[in-house]
């Protein structure tokens, strides 16, 4: 049977790549070793893995030698005098211009990266963006409202009556939609904005208000995401958020183009008539982020770069995130003898032999 090697995730990250739920999954077609202490920031301890069928292994080098499967989020991992065919699987966002590291160049490696999954419905089960997405989106109005110092409903009493929070969501995918279905919930009123005209109908849908700018440019073979637009259409939509934002206490912006700098929505002259202590939660910050960068200097607002909110409920999303490479895993070894035909694999296989296949990621270079 072939091993899998669990390892503990490094950069501050709370998260674990597997959970003990998926472990007894796993250990009916693999031996499963995990690295001591793997899942303790996420709540797991080493004797759940144990009770579940796994092997916990104290040295982080013998798990690497002794495993055919490194699992993992996005750790860095040394196969410096390691020996055997490894494979990797992660989701290191390679598309956004992070690093990849030395591993992919190992002449015995194959590298896959979940986050090059086709958004289809067979890899649904897959889509660990979508899952931490949804979690950024929940914790960005979560956090993003205890800064405002203002509480999301109105609420009415011996004291008088306090008016609704306002929420403003730049970018309609899976962590905008959450994070408007959260403020909703909690009783915000809340505006969105989305180039893609199709998102208006889901963002009535959840109760808010769609900002409708047109012009947009779109594209229907882009799986769903939103595309580069021209500069003019650019300046068109800042300065309607500007015109948009003067009354808000908390936007959250969402707005990515993979392997792209995120479109500055937000600029100085937007930021300049917001109130004071209202607050800003960027989650396309590890891709430049959706904030003109001289607007970061105003006191009088709050700016939260926040690229991971999903690491702030790490037990949580390590469970999405297990679930999601678990059914990565079961479909590899059902299709592993036709990966360069499949679709799925083929899209989220990155390197082979120390060489990068992975023809999204050439085109970029």
């Amino acid at each position: 049977m072939k091993k899998i090697g669990l390892l503990k995730e490094n950069n501050n990250r709370s998260i674990v790549a597997l959970s003990p739920m998926n472990i007894k999954k796993l250990v009916t077609s693999y031996i499963v070793l995990v690295e001591k202490n793997a899942g303790i920031e996420a709540g797991f301890s080493d004797e759940k893995y144990k009770l579940n069928g796994a092997e916990i292994v104290e040295n982080r080098s013998d798990l690497i030698e002794k495993s055919d499967l490194l699992i993992t989020y996005a750790s860095e991992i040394n196969l410096n005098g390691t020996q055997g065919e490894k494979t990797i699987i992660g989701c290191y966002h390679v598309l956004d211009g992070n690093d990849i590291y030395d591993f992919a160049k190992n002449q015995n490696t194959s590298f896959f990266s979940l986050d090059l999954l086709p958004r289809t419905t067979l890899a649904q089960s897959m889509d660990i963006l979508s899952s931490l997405a949804s979690l950024s989106g929940y914790q960005a109005v979560m956090s993003g409202l205890n800064f405002t110092k203002k509480i999301a409903p109105m609420i009415s009493g011996a004291g008088g009556t306090l008016q609704p929070a306002k929420v403003l969501v730049l970018g309609v995918g899976v962590a905008g939609l959450q994070a408007i279905a959260t403020a909703k919930r909690l009783g915000a009123i809340v505006s969105a904005f989305d180039v893609r005209k199709q998102t208006k109908q889901e963002v009535e849908s959840l109760g808010a208000t769609f900002i409708e700018i047109e012009g947009a440019t779109e594209d229907h073979t882009s799986g769903g995401y939103a595309i580069e637009q021209a500069a003019d259409f650019n300046l068109k939509i800042q300065q309607t958020i500007a015109n948009n934002c003067a009354d808000i206490d908390l936007i959250i912006t969402t707005a990515k183009i993979p392997g792209k700098k995120a479109p500055i929505l937000i600029t100085h002259e937007a930021i300049r008539r917001m109130k004071t202590n209202s607050v800003i939660v960027d989650l396309a910050s590890s891709t430049g982020g959706n904030i003109e960068p001289i607007a970061h200097s105003n006191p009088t607002i709050t700016i939260l770069p926040e690229s991971e909110l999903f690491n702030t409920v790490g037990h949580s999303a390590s469970i999405l995130l297990g679930n999601n490479i678990t059914a990565f895993l079961t479909y590899l070894s059902a299709h592993e003898d036709n990966i360069h035909n499949d679709a799925i694999l083929s899209a989220a296989l990155v390197s082979e032999n120390g060489n990068i296949i992975n023809q999204r990621l050439l085109n970029q270079q």
